[in-house]
């Protein structure tokens, strides 16, 4: 009796051992698949990680661009200026070429024999770049990694590296006194990258016998998007360009027309512009859009609505004569010329910017903001450009 009972109790052990062993098989089944598959504690653990390390990245470059804004990068071979009204960023810090100090007692000859530029703030880069696939249902985000140099869309990965200028396209507005304004909306996000209409990079009719290529615009955009990124801005020449590209007061202005004038120098249509200021090697290119945009945006509403009590009327050609005719120390934006930038416009036109000097004698007044399409093989007097110094 005892020895059947002893049998009983170990058979009754064998079946609970063989339970909790199945039990237990489960549980590890369970275990591993809520630790191990797509949405397990691991993959789960690495996204967290991950979009961690995205916001403290955007955290940092937040941070660094307000200490831009509020203290930016000085290129090598130039100096902030001393003079009150050029020294702090809310007005236009102004940089002079060479080193030695701008104050007021030099400030004349130094306008007059150094070159000069006007920081340009960017906050966030997505107000200025966006990548091919946004649009109005899927917006664009992109992250610049410092370390990596990379600037890249976290929302379209597949067309990260296609970078495009964001641009704020309006329409001209009479406003009266045949006073027109060109007013944009710089909250808006859902801009599309549009081959038949104002769009940047990218090549036009022109370009194959002028030797200007895609992978030479693509290339030239986004060492320019990337700089921007790093630094929060860019510098903008102070004057429309002259000889060599020189951003210089007092200087005869360089135009895209074909030959010398009596009033101007000339070169050949936009691509003489063009190949005139763009210098790699001293990080300097012709303005573009996205830029142009962000330079309306930091100077405001003046820019966008023209002006019939500036002056604007006399016959000039000559770099930052008319001190009506400056906004946050940058002159000649409305006046004078108008300005071609390397904006393209459907598949034949490149873009110009702002007034000419005869829209005002004829009783246009228009805004620096305004945006027109043109072929840049013509020959115009009537268009100068810009040159941009990134970092």
């Amino acid at each position: 009796m005892k020895k059947q009972q002893r049998r009983k109790e170990k058979g009754i052990t064998l079946v609970a051992l063989v339970v909790t062993i199945i039990v237990l098989i489960i549980l590890a089944g369970v275990t591993l698949n809520i630790v191990l598959d797509n949405d397990g504690i691991i993959n789960k653990v690495q996204q967290a990680t991950g979009e961690y390390e995205n916001a403290q990245m955007e955290e940092e470059g937040i941070l660094g661009q307000i200490e831009n804004y509020l203290n930016p990068p000085i290129p090598d071979g130039y100096v902030a200026s001393n003079v009150p009204g050029e020294n702090i960023v809310a007005t236009g810090l102004v940089i002079y070429e060479g080193n030695e100090p701008v104050t007021e007692e030099n400030h004349e000859e130094a306008m007059l024999n150094r070159n000069q530029y006007v920081w340009i703030p960017v906050n966030d880069i997505n107000s200025m770049v966006m990548c091919k696939s946004n649009n109005g249902s899927s917006l664009c985000h992109l992250v610049y990694d410092k370390e990596a140099n990379t600037l890249a869309c976290q929302n379209h990965p597949s067309t990260a590296t296609d970078l495009v200028g964001r641009l704020y396209i309006s329409t001209d507005v009479n406003v009266g006194n045949n006073i027109y304004s060109y007013i944009m909306d710089f909250e808006k996000r859902d801009q599309v990258y549009n081959e038949e209409d104002y769009h940047e990079p990218n090549i036009v009719e022109g370009d194959a016998s002028n030797n200007i290529t895609i992978d030479q615009l693509k290339s030239d955009f986004t060492v320019m998007a990337k700089s921007v990124a790093k630094n929060g801005g860019f510098y903008i020449s102070r004057y429309e360009v002259g000889e060599a590209g020189n951003s210089k007061k007092g200087q005869p202005v360089l135009t895209a027309a074909g030959s010398n004038g009596t009033n101007h120098l000339g070169v050949n249509t936009w691509y003489g512009l063009h190949n005139t200021i763009r210098n790699i090697s001293a990080n300097k290119q012709m303005v573009w859009g996205c830029q142009y945009d962000q330079v309306i945006k930091f100077i405001g509403e003046e820019a966008q609505i023209g002006h019939n009590d500036r002056n604007l009327t006399k016959t000039t050609t000559i770099s930052g004569e008319n001190e009506l005719d400056k906004m946050k120390n940058i002159y000649d934006l409305e006046g004078n010329y108008r300005e071609w930038t390397t904006e393209a416009y459907s598949t034949y036109g490149r873009t110009y910017r702002s007034s000419f000097y005869n829209n005002a004698n004829t009783g246009d007044f228009i805004a620096t903001s305004d945006r027109f399409g043109y072929d840049p093989t013509n020959e115009r007097y009537s268009c100068s450009s810009r040159s941009t110094l990134y970092l």
